[in-house]
């Protein structure tokens, strides 16, 4: 997913209008971060490629601080991320988009406590 990363940094900078790399470390942080916040929100262990796109739209409303939920800090030096106690509130906003990706797989247990009537 090496490759991809690098993908979805270009594609995050480009949003967020930054020419040089001075915020890499920062937004990397902020993607994996993201990456690993979508997979956990969906279930699955392989991260699709048609979701590719939807990373640095999420990165980039994290980083410019339009959501008040998930990630509220990020510190560079020894890379410090706090989180709000939402943890995937922010992705509520993409709920629709991430919808086909949910694995049914594996039942949580507020999935068993919705499917009793």
């Amino acid at each position: 997913m090496g490759d991809t990363k690098i993908e979805i940094l270009t594609m995050t900078k480009i949003l967020l209008e930054i020419e040089d790399d001075k915020q890499d470390e920062k937004l990397m942080i902020l993607i994996d971060d993201v990456i690993n916040a979508v997979m956990s929100y969906c279930r699955i262990d392989v991260f699709p490629a048609q979701l590719v796109s939807l990373i640095p739209v999420i990165v980039t409303g994290l980083y410019r601080g339009n959501l008040k939920e998930g990630v509220k800090a990020v510190t560079e030096g020894e890379r410090k991320i706090e989180y709000s106690d939402d943890n995937y509130d922010y992705l509520k906003k993409y709920e629709e988009r991430l919808k086909p990706f949910v694995s049914r797989k594996v039942k949580l247990p507020s999935d068993l406590e919705s499917d009793t009537p």
